[in-house]
C-alpha cells in the first residue's frame, strides 16, 4: 500500500481520535513527606484549559430521535413514568479527566453514539466512560450530563469540551464542568458548596450595589430606591436559583442533595453556570427569566439600564438578579394595592413573592382572596401544579436557612 494513503487512513484519524485522547498534563501536586499527593479542587477547576479547549469538537449532520424515562409526582403525588422521545446529533466532545488520587489530569476526545435506546459515549482505547442517569430519568443533558468513568480506576470527568451552535450558527466548544458523583465525596463537596455559596451571595450583592448606583426607585416605595426596601431581602434573591434549577422530582426524592447538587454546580462553574440553559416556554439563564418579563421590566425601570439582547442578558447573572430584584418590587406594588400596605410585615411575603415569580401574580391575589378569612387553610390552595413545587422547595430552604 502507498505509504501516504497509510498515513491518510489510519495514522490521521488516531490523531484526532486517539493520539489526543492519551495525552497527559505535565502539571502534578506536590507530594507530602508521608507520600500523598495534595491538590485542590477548586484548584484543578480553574486551570487553564488550552489543551481542552483544542479539542476539535464537532457535531453530526443528521437529527436521531431516541427515548428516555421521565420520572415525576407532579400531577397525582404519586411516582409515574413517562417514556419520553427526544432527538440529538452525534457529538466529538472533549473531556478532561482527574485521577482523584494523584491529582493528574488527562485531556481525551470521545464521541456520542445515538440509538432510539438513548445516547451513550464511545470512548478511545484504554476508558470506559457511562452516562449516569439522574434519579428523575435524565440521562443526555448536553454538557451538564453526569459521567462516570468505570476504566481506568479512580477517575473523574471534572470539564468537558462540548460543541454548541453559537448565534451565528457556527459550531464553537463550550468548556463546562458537568455535575459528578465524586463532587459527593467530602473533600470536594465541602469545597465546592462553600464557592457555590459565597458566589451566589456575591451575585446578588453586586446586584443591589448596581441598582444604588444607578439610584433605581421603587414602585411599591416610590420614596425610596429599590435596594432600600427593607423588605426586599437578599435572602429572597439567594434562594432563586435553587428554586429555579433544584429538579422538583428529586427535590421529592431528596430535597438535601438536590439542593446540594445546585450549588455545586454553582460552585464549579460560576459565571458559566445555566448561561445557556433555556426551556420550552422561552425561559432562560441561571433563574429562568422569559424575554416578556424581562423586557417588561426594562420598560419599567429605564434607570437599571437593563441590556436589551435577552439571552445575553438572561445568562449574565448579575444582571438578571437586577432584573429579579425590579420583578420583585413590582410584584411588591402590585400586592400592596390589593392587599394593602401591611402585606410587606406579612412572614409569608417571600412566598407570595416567589409564587409571583414563577407564575402570574393574579394567581397569588386570587389564591390569598380565596383564604384570607380562613385561618385554618393553606393561603396556596389556587395556585398551579408547577407554583405549588416552587413552594415546597422555598419552605424547605427557609426552615433549613439556605443558602
Amino acid at each position: 500500500m502507498n505509504i501516504k494513503r497509510f498515513l491518510a487512513i489510519f495514522i490521521i484519524p488516531i490523531f484526532v481520535f486517539g493520539l489526543k485522547c492519551i495525552s497527559v498534563s505535565d502539571t502534578f501536586s506536590s507530594i507530602t513527606e508521608s507520600g500523598v499527593h495534595e491538590w485542590n479542587m477548586l484548584d484543578k477547576l480553574s486551570e487553564k484549559d488550552e489543551e481542552l479547549a483544542d479539542v476539535p469538537v464537532s457535531i453530526g449532520s443528521r437529527e436521531i430521535s431516541y427515548y428516555e424515562n421521565r420520572i415525576s409526582f407532579v400531577k397525582t403525588g404519586k411516582k409515574s413514568l413517562i417514556r419520553k422521545r427526544f432527538s440529538d446529533k452525534e457529538r466529538i466532545i472533549g473531556m478532561k479527566l482527574l485521577d482523584i488520587k494523584t491529582g493528574e489530569v488527562r485531556i481525551i476526545t470521545v464521541r456520542t453514539k445515538i440509538t432510539s435506546d438513548g445516547v451513550r459515549i464511545v470512548s478511545p482505547s484504554g476508558y470506559r466512560i457511562e452516562i449516569i442517569e439522574r434519579p428523575n430519568g435524565i440521562r443526555w443533558n448536553f454538557w451538564n450530563t453526569a459521567y462516570r468513568v468505570t476504566v481506568p480506576k479512580n477517575m473523574a470527568v471534572i470539564k468537558n469540551n462540548f460543541p454548541r451552535k453559537d448565534s451565528m450558527n457556527a459550531t464553537r466548544g463550550f468548556l463546562y464542568v458537568p455535575y459528578s458523583d465524586y463532587f459527593d465525596q467530602e473533600k470536594p463537596k465541602d469545597a465546592l458548596l462553600k464557592a457555590g455559596k459565597d458566589y451566589d451571595k456575591d451575585v446578588v450583592a453586586k446586584a443591589f450595589s448596581l441598582l444604588r448606583e444607578r439610584n433605581v426607585r421603587s414602585k411599591a416605595f416610590p420614596n425610596k430606591r429599590v435596594v432600600d426596601v427593607e423588605a426586599l431581602s437578599p435572602r429572597f434573591f439567594e434562594r432563586l436559583v435553587l428554586l429555579e434549577q433544584g429538579d422538583m422530582t428529586e427535590f421529592i426524592i431528596d430535597s438535601q442533595k438536590t439542593t446540594e447538587r445546585v450549588l455545586i454546580i454553582l460552585g464549579a462553574n460560576r459565571e458559566n453556570a445555566w448561561i445557556y440553559t433555556c426551556n420550552r416556554a422561552a425561559a432562560c439563564g441561571w433563574i429562568q427569566f422569559t424575554p416578556r418579563t424581562y423586557s417588561y421590566m426594562r420598560h419599567c425601570y429605564p434607570s437599571a439600564c437593563l441590556p436589551a439582547h435577552f439571552k445575553k442578558a438572561a445568562g449574565n447573572h448579575v444582571n438578571s438578579i437586577m432584573a429579579a430584584i425590579l420583578l420583585h418590587d413590582n410584584n411588591l406594588a402590585n400586592l400592596m394595592k390589593r392587599r394593602g400596605r401591611n402585606i410587606v410585615n406579612d412572614p409569608r411575603l417571600e412566598e407570595y413573592l416567589a409564587a409571583s415569580y414563577n407564575g402570574s401574580p393574579r394567581h397569588v391575589w386570587n389564591s390569598l382572596g380565596s383564604t384570607s378569612n380562613r385561618t385554618d387553610t393553606d393561603w396556596t390552595t389556587r395556585l398551579k401544579p408547577e407554583t405549588l413545587g416552587f413552594i415546597f422547595k422555598l419552605r424547605y430552604l427557609i426552615r433549613n436557612e439556605l443558602p
